[in-house]
């Protein structure tokens, strides 16, 4: 079962965590709809290791504000959820990627935050970060700071290039 199987409780999805011919990163870039699966996968599997699974994980492809596809994903506890501290639970949380801005938290009150990280990011940190806003509030609480270590995901390249790719095929011809 897949990462995404398991967090959405089924067993359908597109994913390339576990997979029994499973492509490296730099293959399921090139080979997928959805290049972004490998960092989603990767992603959820450290807030896995930190007990931090979201309720819902996603990643798919919407149409941006600017009127071109954004793919995305989107980490998801919703309110009320146990792993979220008593000041934050009443308001859920949302940790999102899009290739356009980045990394993004949001809550249910209209709170925002952008992190000042990579777009592509090292998933550990993307999994303190949310451990520290499932503490802290969005509206006022202890700001958060990304810790030392690798400030970008050992794979990104592969991801770099597959949207590179991505970004020629949404350009319109004409």
């Amino acid at each position: 079962m897949t990462a995404i199987d398991e967090a959405a409780g089924v067993g359908s999805g597109k994913s390339t965590h576990d997979a029994a011919a499973r492509l490296s990163v730099g293959d399921a870039t090139w080979a997928l709809t959805l290049p972004q699966l490998p960092y989603a996968d990767a992603v959820h599997a450290e807030l896995r290791a930190v007990a931090m699974p979201p309720s819902v994980l996603e990643a798919g492809v919407r149409r941006g504000r600017a009127g071109g596809d954004e793919l995305f994903v989107r980490a998801v506890w919703p309110a009320g959820t146990a792993l979220l501290d008593d000041r934050v639970r009443p308001y859920g949380l949302t940790v999102a990627w899009s290739h356009v801005t980045g990394w993004a938290a949001h809550d249910a009150d209209g709170h925002a935050l952008l992190l000042d990280v990579d777009v592509l990011a090292a998933p550990a940190l993307i999994a303190h970060a949310a451990l520290h806003m499932a503490e802290q509030p969005l509206d006022g609480g202890e700001p958060w700071t990304p810790p030392p270590g690798p400030a970008r995901w050992s794979e990104a390249v592969y991801l770099d290039i597959a949207l590179a790719h991505y970004e020629d095929r949404e350009q319109p011809l004409w």
